[in-house]
């Protein structure tokens, strides 16, 4: 016999769930409750979206607190909290994000140095972090500038003589490639001339003052002479008169010819500084010719730029092996990053996946035939086994580096997060838009330990389910400075 429910049996079952919700909510804490052992400090922050009352307070992700209350100070906001942990004068509050779906709560830094902090005081130093919002915006620009110049590289190739204008810069490069080799290449052998021509005038000069100093002595040896025997005459008591003038026209006689030579030598003094200032010899075109001087000068600035760039670069290398737990199969990587800045890098993979590359197509008929389905559905699945090439630029900005560029033969986009002072890093790969109905998204994250030693763990093709599956592997990833020695000194194929 069925039971009948009555009005008295639902008011009953009513009243029963009621009490149990009542109770449940009760239950409901956050932080550290209302433990009346903490004490209350504030601090005025300029933003508090996504933060309540109740909201944590967190020192190294242990709660120590929760936020008392908020309230409107002027044109900011400050928030009371009631803490159990001793805090110092030099404190640090920042207001940081839990996850992406907006929830916030606050990290307390307690201090080392000043005094405790007491019941109603200030925490003065407030960090303020970039809001993960603003990175996305920056990313979303990022990612339009690219669009826009794919559109543009698209519209010029694929307008009309797009193929023959691309040719044609193609030549003009190729061309002037060619003509810097033959510049640098002829110009070696002037440089060295120039560089001899200095040393040798280095050398005339030099000779020409050794030679002047010795000039110099023997005239001086000349003057002191002539004055001693000035002396000899005019102290002497006897002898004649016209002895005493002998003497006197001899040591004239010296003197003139001391002159002589003096006189000889100013003139191959004036001869030398007529012909420099003139412009003549090797010294006078280097003393006199600005546009070597600058070209010598522009030549060593070029030269100092280029061991600068190649000096700074850093040539990574990473060996990858993950296993697919569905297929039981080993896809390999080997990856080559060129890294010229810390926030910037080029990346160039060669990558083996015995899985192949899988292409689903779905075709979709309508009919009207009498007896058979309106619409026949055929699905083929294409699998090729092959090497695959990816070419990207990264550039970070604070914990996030995008990517871009060609991505196992097709374009695509990539993510990686840093954590944990950049050993872990999640990242994420969106490529191949057009060989499946899905595109191919990929899921992984890496922890690196023990510098050069990492493990990886994701999933793969997670949009199309015949080809999703589970991975795991390792690697190792090290600076190889003898292959930066090679792409430096290696000779440039002619073009």
């Amino acid at each position: 016999m069925k039971e009948v429910l009555t009005p008295f049996k639902v008011g009953l079952v009513v009243l029963g769930a009621t009490a149990a919700f009542l109770y449940m909510f009760g239950q409901v804490r956050e932080g550290i409750g209302d433990d009346p052992s903490g004490y209350r400090v504030y601090s005025i922050l300029d933003d508090v979206s996504g933060l309540v009352e109740k909201s944590r307070v967190v020192i190294a992700g242990i709660n120590v607190g929760q936020i008392d209350h908020i309230e409107l100070a002027g044109e900011r906001a400050k928030v009371w909290m009631r803490v159990n942990t001793p805090l110092k004068t030099d404190a640090r509050l920042a207001k940081k994000q839990a996850s992406l779906l907006g929830e916030y709560y606050l990290q307390l830094t307690p201090g080392a140095v000043g005094a405790l902090l007491k019941d109603g005081d200030e925490i003065k130093i407030v960090v303020v972090d970039v809001a993960p919002a603003d990175l996305v915006n920056e990313l979303k620009t990022i990612t339009e500038n690219v669009r826009e110049i794919t559109s543009s590289v698209r519209s010029v190739i694929s307008g009309k003589d797009g193929e023959q204008k691309l040719a044609s810069i193609l030549d003009n490069i190729n061309a002037s490639v060619s003509e810097i080799n033959r510049a640098v290449g002829e110009n070696g052998p002037k440089i060295d001339v120039v560089v001899d021509n200095v040393v040798q005038v280095t050398g005339e000069a030099q000779r020409f003052s050794h030679q002047f100093a010795l000039d110099a002595q023997t005239i001086l040896a000349d003057v002191r002479a002539v004055t001693n025997e000035v002396r000899s005459i005019v102290g002497k008591n006897g002898g004649s008169v016209e002895e005493g003038f002998e003497g006197v026209k001899g040591a004239v006689s010296r003197l003139q010819h001391a002159m002589d030579k003096l006189e000889g030598t100013l003139d191959r003094t004036q001869s030398i500084a007529t012909k420099i200032d003139e412009g003549q010899g090797t010294l006078g075109r280097l003393v006199n010719d600005d546009k070597l001087i600058n070209d010598v000068t522009e030549l060593v600035d070029e030269s100092g730029r280029f061991v600068k760039k190649m000096t700074r670069l850093q040539t990574i290398i990473a060996l990858r092996s993950e296993y697919y737990l569905g297929a039981s199969a080993v896809k390999n990587y080997f990856s080559l990053k060129l890294q010229p800045k810390p926030d910037k890098y080029y990346l160039f993979q060669l990558i083996d996946d015995p899985r192949g590359r899988t292409t689903f197509r779905e075709t979709v008929t309508s009919t009207t035939e009498t007896g058979r389905d309106p619409l026949i559905r055929e699905q083929n699945t294409v699998t090729e086994d092959r090497f695959r090439l990816s070419l990207q630029f990264a550039k970070r900005f604070f914990f996030a580096t995008g990517r871009i560029g060609i991505i196992e033969n097709t374009g695509g986009l990539g993510l990686d997060l840093h954590l944990l002072n950049d050993d872990l890093e999640l990242s994420a790969d969106i490529f191949a838009f057009d060989e499946n109905i899905n595109p191919h998204v990929k899921f992984w994250g890496l922890y690196t330990f023990f510098t050069h030693l990492y493990v990886a763990m994701g999933i793969d093709d997670i949009w199309n389910d015949q080809e999703s599956d589970f991975f795991v592997g390792a690697g190792i990833t090290f600076n190889d400075e003898d292959l930066k020695t090679i792409l430096t000194t290696a000779p440039t194929p002619g073009l």
